[in-house]
C-alpha cells in the first residue's frame, strides 16, 4: 500500500489513499510510494469553515433517509471527535445524499484555497470508503470551484484539496457538500476546514494528494522478474512435425499456429438480462462476451436473494448460451451470510436456528444439484468476514464446514470455493487476512475446499505490485488455486487505471498459483462503479479496456508462421491453451486442434 509521509503542524503521519480530480482547477492528484515533506503555507489566510464545522452539516439530498450521522469521540489523534456517517445501499447518485453547510464568508474570483480533514472507513464492502468534497454556488447551474472524490481505507488519512475560485462566490449563495451516495459504508470525518489564502499563494505551492503506487515506474525490479515467470510458467514448447502419408518428412511446409483458447481464466461477471437482450446494446454485449473472455460468473443471477423463489429458466439460457461458447462459468454465491444479503423471508427464522439450518441445507442442495456439471466451480460462502448473522446464529465457523460438504455431495465433481475482499488491500497480515486464513484452513483439514477466491476491488487504495506478490504468497501456502474474483477500478484518472490495470494483471499471471482473473462488470451502463468499466455507455473503448485487449490479444497471445526444416519440423514457443494448427505444403492443407501443454507438446501431421 503506498505510503507518503507529510509533515504537516508538527506530525509525520498519513496514508494516503485518495482518488482526487478537481474540475475547476484541472488538477489530478496522486498517493506516491516515496516520502515527501510537505508544509502548510506559513502566512494565514481567511478561515472560512474550522474544525467545529461538523457539527453545522445537515443531511440533503433526494435520498437523504438512506444515511444517518452521529458524532464520536476520537483518541489518539490531534482532534477529539469526529462525525460518523453510515450510509445503506440503494443511492442513485453521490449527490442524492450529502452532508452540506455554507462558508462563513465569501471569496473573491482568482481566490486560491485549500480544504483539508481526515477520513477514514469502518466498514464496508471493500474495506474503502469514500466522499466526494464540492464547493459550489447553492443555486443553478451549481458552478462548482472543487468537486472531487476521496477514499481512504481502515487508518486516519489527512486529505487536501486545494483549488481557485473560478468567480465570486458570495456566502449567502454558495454550499460546501460532502456527498456519501455511494456503496454501502461507514465512514468517519474530523477537521474539516477551509481556509482562503487570497491571491498570496500559488495553487502549485500547496499541499497536495498524489495517487499513484509503488513499482509503477517501467524499470521497477518486480518488472522484469514478473515477465521472466511468465516465461517461464505461462509457457511450453510446441513441435509439428509435418509428413506425407508414408511418414516421410515435409520440408519446407507452412505452418500456421494460432491459439483459439488460452489456458488462464480471463474472465468478467455478466448477467442474465443482458445476454438474452434483443437490442442492439445486448447484441454488443453478447460480442464482447464472445470476444474477450473464457471465463465468466453471474453478477446476481446465482444468489440466494435471486433463487427464493425458484430458478428462473432464462438463468438456464443465458448459461447455455455460455458454455456453448466454449466459456467457462463459476457459481456465485450459495451462501452470503449477513441478513443483509439472506433472503428477506428467513429473517422470520431467526429465532429458530435449526429451521434455518434445514433451509440452508436444502438450498445448498438444491441449487448445486440442478447445476451440477455445468459449473466448473463454486463460491460456496461468501465474505464471510463481515457477514456472520447466519453463522453465528448456526454455532459459529465450523457450520460452514457443513454448507461445503453439502456442495460436495451434490456435485463431487466442481471445485468448492471461499471467496471474501479486502485481503489484497489489507496486506498478508491484516485482520481480514488473518480470519480468511483461519476459515481456509479449517476447511483444508476437512478435505473440503479446493481454491481460493480473492476480490480485487481497488479505488482510493493501490497496493503496490510487491504488495499483491507478498499477499498471493502468503495464500500460495495453502498449494490450492487462487482466482481473483472480483476485479474493477474504481479511478477517475484513466492513466492511472490503465497503468495499474495493467501491473495487477502481470502480477495475476505472473503468480504459478493465480489461475484466472475475473472482472467485476465491463460496461458502463452495467457496472456496480461505473468508472471501472471497460467501455463507456456508447460502446466506446476506455484506455484500460484496449490496455486488457493489448494484454490478452497481444502481448499473451500466441499467433505465429513457420516452415518445417529437413526433418519436417517446425518449433516455437508459446502461451499455454488450445491451438489451431493448419500446415500446407504442395497444394494439399490440414488443420488439427492441439493443446499446448507446460511441459510442451509435439503434434504430427501427415499431409494425405
Amino acid at each position: 500500500m503506498a505510503v507518503l509521509q507529510m509533515f504537516l503542524s508538527g506530525s509525520i503521519r498519513v496514508l494516503l489513499q485518495s482518488v482526487i480530480f478537481i474540475s475547476a482547477a484541472c488538477c489530478l492528484f496522486e498517493v506516491v510510494s516515496a516520502a515527501r515533506a510537505q508544509t502548510l503555507p506559513s502566512s494565514s489566510g481567511k478561515i472560512l469553515l474550522n474544525g467545529d464545522s461538523l457539527r453545522a452539516l445537515s443531511l440533503d439530498g433526494r435520498q437523504k433517509d438512506l444515511a444517518k450521522t452521529e458524532i464520536v469521540d476520537v483518541t489518539g489523534e490531534s482532534f477529539t471527535q469526529a462525525l460518523r456517517v453510515t450510509t445503506s445501499p440503494g443511492a442513485q447518485s453521490e449527490w442524492n445524499v450529502q452532508l452540506r453547510t455554507r462558508p462563513l464568508a465569501s471569496v473573491k474570483a482568482g481566490d486560491v484555497l485549500l480544504a483539508r480533514f481526515w477520513l477514514r472507513c469502518t466498514e464496508s464492502m471493500t474495506a474503502e470508503g469514500f466522499v466526494g468534497f464540492v464547493y459550489e454556488l447553492s443555486r443553478p447551474e451549481f458552478d462548482k470551484a472543487a468537486e472531487v472524490r476521496l477514499g481512504a481505507g481502515a487508518e486516519w488519512t489527512e486529505c487536501f484539496v486545494p483549488f481557485r475560485a473560478s468567480r465570486d462566490f458570495g456566502a449567502d449563495e454558495t454550499q460546501v457538500c460532502l456527498r456519501v451516495g455511494f456503496d454501502r459504508q461507514t465512514i468517519e470525518i474530523a477537521g474539516l476546514q477551509i481556509t482562503d489564502f487570497g491571491q498570496t499563494k500559488k495553487l502549485e505551492d500547496l499541499p497536495r494528494t498524489h495517487v499513484s503506487y509503488a513499482g509503477r515506474e517501467a524499470n521497477s525490479a518486480w518488472r522484469k522478474e514478473a515477465m521472466n515467470r511468465i516465461e517461464k510458467i505461462r509457457k511450453g514448447d510446441l513441435t509439428i512435425v509435418v509428413t506425407d502419408v508414408s511418414g516421410k518428412a515435409i520440408e519446407n511446409a507452412s505452418v500456421h499456429a494460432a491459439m483459439t483458447n488460452h489456458a488462464f481464466g480471463f474472465g468478467s461477471c455478466v448477467t442474465v438480462e443482458n445476454l438474452l437482450d434483443p437490442s442492439s446494446d445486448g447484441q454488443h454485449y453478447r460480442e464482447i462476451v464472445e470476444k474477450n473472455f473464457n471465463l465468466a460468473v453471474f453478477e446476481n443471477d446465482m444468489k440466494w436473494q435471486a433463487l427464493y423463489s425458484g430458478i428462473s429458466p432464462k438463468v438456464d439460457q443465458a448459461l447455455n448460451w455460455l458454455r456453448e461458447r466454449n466459456i467457462k462459468v463459476r457459481g456465485h454465491n450459495l451462501v452470503w451470510p449477513g441478513w443483509k444479503w439472506l433472503p428477506s423471508a428467513l429473517k422470520q427464522y431467526q429465532d429458530q436456528p435449526e429451521q434455518l439450518r434445514q433451509i440452508t441445507a436444502k438450498h445448498i442442495t438444491d441449487v448445486v444439484s440442478h447445476f451440477r456439471g455445468k459449473l466448473i466451480q463454486w463460491d460456496v460462502v461468501n465474505e464471510p468476514y463481515t457477514n456472520f448473522d447466519l453463522i453465528n446464529l448456526l454455532g459459529g465457523p465450523n457450520v460452514m464446514v457443513d454448507w461445503y460438504k453439502l456442495a460436495r455431495q451434490a456435485d463431487p465433481e466442481c471445485k468448492l470455493y471461499l471467496n471474501d475482499y479486502g485481503i489484497l488491500e489489507g496486506g498478508p497480515d491484516g485482520a481480514h487476512s488473518q480470519n480468511f486464513y483461519g476459515n481456509i484452513q479449517m476447511l483444508k483439514d476437512h478435505g473440503l475446499i479446493d481454491g481460493i477466491g480473492i476480490q480485487s476491488h481497488f479505488a482510493a487504495a493501490l497496493p503496490s505490485p510487491v504488495q499483491l506478490l507478498q499477499t498471493l504468497d502468503k495464500f500460495s501456502e495453502f498449494g490450492l488455486p487462487i482466482e481473483l474474483t472480483e476485479l474493477s477500478l474504481n479511478l477517475d484518472d484513466r492513466q492511472l487505471q490503465s497503468d495499474y490495470l495493467r501491473d495487477f494483471m502481470t502480477v495475476a499471471f505472473s503468480h504459478p498459483n493465480v489461475k484466472g482473473v475475473m472482472l467485476w462488470g465491463f460496461w458502463e451502463k452495467r457496472h456496480w462503479r461505473p468508472q471501472g468499466a471497460l467501455f463507456n455507455a456508447d460502446w466506446s473503448i476506455r484506455p484500460h479496456g484496449q490496455e486488457w485487449i493489448d494484454l490478452v490479444h497481444k502481448q499473451w497471445q500466441t499467433d505465429v508462421q513457420l516452415s518445417t526444416d529437413n526433418r519436417g519440423t517446425a518449433n516455437t514457443r508459446g502461451f499455454l491453451g488450445t491451438y489451431e494448427i493448419t500446415v500446407s505444403s504442395g497444394g494439399k492443407s490440414k488443420t488439427v486442434n492441439a493443446s499446448l501443454e507446460h511441459d510442451g507438446t509435439k503434434v504430427i501431421i501427415a499431409l494425405d
